[in-house]
């Protein structure tokens, strides 16, 4: 039974029940323990007697390298020498970014969807990519830990909050998978350090949504962005849902976006109408890019990125002045501005794509789109009636 890349990541830190050892080829094996620890090492035969050599655990040694070792091992026992008495291979201690590297590519971009993975790359992969350069997080002191969260927290309490609960979950998980023996970094509380972010309870009013839309239609940025913000201004969904959508989950002659269950937070289908305000909308998106409806700046097969989103909101936020809001809070507001139109609290659940719960959840599949039209075209035409008003 021959040793392959893919089969020890599929071994790598998982529970396991099979032959402690499997072998490769030229005395080349692993051995594997229960907790799914996949060692390498070499078995020869010199001056009559069997011998075993450790060469090191997997994944800090490669399965390249521990071959290329074995290659290294058979020229000593041809000149006579015992490879025992030689070096074994260096392991090489994973840094800070080696560490959150193996995590995000092992978990993250294997386990989460791709608008998370996104999030994850940017707040903890790329933000942790320029400290501890070259520095094993395993020699890490916890009081190196502290000063560095300490500066953070200086700057933005808010960001150092969220980076440490993010990178204390990555480096467990590098822990619990073996990648690391031990880092001081778990010993920090995430309640020490920085502060939590507030619950949303921003809403806007029409005027203020209005003032939005006309901001964003003479900014310059780019047309795709543009049409993404007024469409999550009608729509109140959820960024990604709209962001990453394609044209494909639009059906105009039936009049329903249907967001596919992958796509889904609730991993669940989610039906929306298309509305007679949003239709033209749509339309341009689709016939601005290449399947994707809101496409990146430079490449028409990319959607438009979360930190881009992000960014260009708080262009707009700055732009105006007249308070703190996101682009999630397009939904709040839609949601409160409906319920004291007397819209029904289930069709506004419906709306924002939210499981209605309980037994409703199992059987009843209904998704009043005829309600959920009516009350789209009623918060839009209030949207578009203050838009008239500022813009005469």
């Amino acid at each position: 039974m021959g040793i392959s890349d893919t089969k020890l990541r599929g071994l790598h830190g998982k529970p396991y029940k099979g032959p402690t050892e499997i072998t490769d080829a030229d005395g080349l094996g692993v051995r594997i323990t229960p907790k799914g620890i996949v060692s390498f090492q070499y078995r020869y035969r010199m001056n009559g007697s069997q011998h075993r050599l450790g060469i090191g655990r997997y994944p800090l040694v490669s399965l390249r390298d521990a071959r290329i070792k074995v290659g290294e091992y058979k020229e000593l026992i041809a000149q006579g020498i015992d490879p025992k008495h030689q070096q074994t291979v260096k392991i090489k201690k994973p840094t800070v970014h080696e560490c959150i590297k193996y995590w995000y590519d092992n978990y993250v971009l294997q386990s989460l969807r791709k608008s998370t993975a996104e999030v994850y790359e940017r707040i903890v992969l790329n933000e942790m990519e320029k400290y501890f350069l070259g520095v094993p997080i395993e020699h890490i002191p916890v009081s190196t830990w502290v000063d560095f969260f300490t500066e953070q927290e200086r700057a933005n309490p808010l960001k150092a909050r969220k980076l440490l609960v993010h990178l204390r979950g990555a480096v467990a998980w590098c822990e619990r998978r073996h990648f690391i023996d031990s880092s001081s970094l778990l010993r920090l509380n995430p309640k020490e350090f920085g502060r939590a972010p507030k619950t949303g309870d921003t809403v806007l009013t029409y005027r203020q949504l209005a003032k939005i839309w006309l901001e964003n239609e003479s900014s310059n940025a780019t047309y795709s962005s543009k049409l993404l913000i007024k469409g999550l201004i009608l729509y109140g969904s959820r960024n990604s849902e709209l962001r990453e959508s394609t044209k494909e989950e639009f059906d105009f002659e039936e009049g329903i976006w249907t967001l596919p269950s992958i796509r889904s937070k609730t991993d669940k289908i989610i039906r929306r109408p298309i509305f007679k305000q949003i239709q033209p909308l749509l339309k341009e998106a689709i016939d601005s890019g290449d399947g994707l409806l809101f496409h990146g700046a430079f490449e028409k097969g990319t959607p438009f990125s979360i930190g881009s989103s992000t960014r260009y909101v708080r262009f707009l936020r700055d732009k105006l002045n007249f308070g703190n809001f996101t682009a999630h809070d397009f939904r709040r507001t839609m949601a409160t501005r409906l319920a004291e139109e007397g819209i029904a609290p289930h069709v506004i659940e419906k709306m924002l794509g939210h499981d209605l719960g309980g037994v409703l959840t199992v059987y009843n599949k209904h998704d009043w789109l005829a309600e959920q039209r009516v009350a789209y075209e009623l918060y839009a035409d209030k949207i578009f009636e203050q838009i008239k008003i500022i813009s005469d």
